[in-house]
């Protein structure tokens, strides 16, 4: 009788996996022989769920996305309509875990594969969809224009994480908390 497995704590172990491959060796290293290895097993435990390099990739971003998108749901959650967009740029410009990790895995994607590839349309989805909690948190806090709040907040948001993996003794989460918060506060103080 076949073992029955959880798709859903496989699929969640290649990605893992996966992210343990582009923390040591990079984008580069990601191939479905070496994440099989690194789960120790045959490339079927991989390839019976994911059959090509690029469906690893997209498993291993949506399982990053899902789970950044769970701590932001609770931040915004746990926040007043007022204070949800300073809560909401604070959260997104810390660095914890394997956030830098994951942010060289999203910029070497985007520099590296088409626009029409899997994981860069799951990166564009997930891009539009914060732009528009940046924008819904502003309405929150009463800003005269969400739209522009949102869309000066996106990008500076987006800066950040290339800034981070430029020069990471520099822009640190710590310098640049202040930053964005005061630029909130410009951002809404009109309103």
């Amino acid at each position: 009788m076949p073992v029955e497995i959880d798709i859903t704590q496989r699929l969640a172990a290649i990605a893992d996996a996966t992210l343990e491959i582009v923390a040591t060796e990079g984008i580069d290293g990601v191939t479905i022989r070496a994440v099989a290895r690194r789960m120790g097993g045959s490339t079927t435990l991989v390839t019976n769920y994911l059959p090509t390099r690029e469906a690893l990739l997209r498993n291993a971003i949506e399982h990053a996305l899902a789970s950044w998108d769970a701590e932001v749901g609770q931040v915004a959650g746990e926040a007043t309509a007022g204070e949800r967009l300073s809560d909401v740029v604070r959260w997104a410009c810390s660095t914890e875990g394997n956030d830098q990790v994951l942010r060289r895995l999203f910029m070497e994607v985007l520099g590296r594969v088409g626009p029409e590839s899997e994981a860069s349309q799951v990166l564009r989805e997930d891009s539009r969809q914060n732009r528009d909690l940046l924008a819904d948190a502003a309405r929150d806090a009463g800003a005269a224009d969400a739209a522009f709040v949102a869309d000066v907040l996106h990008l500076m948001l987006r800066g950040f994480y290339l800034s981070s993996l430029e020069d990471p003794e520099r822009w640190t989460s710590e310098r640049v908390a202040p930053l964005i918060e005061r630029l909130v506060r410009l951002l809404t103080a009109s309103s």
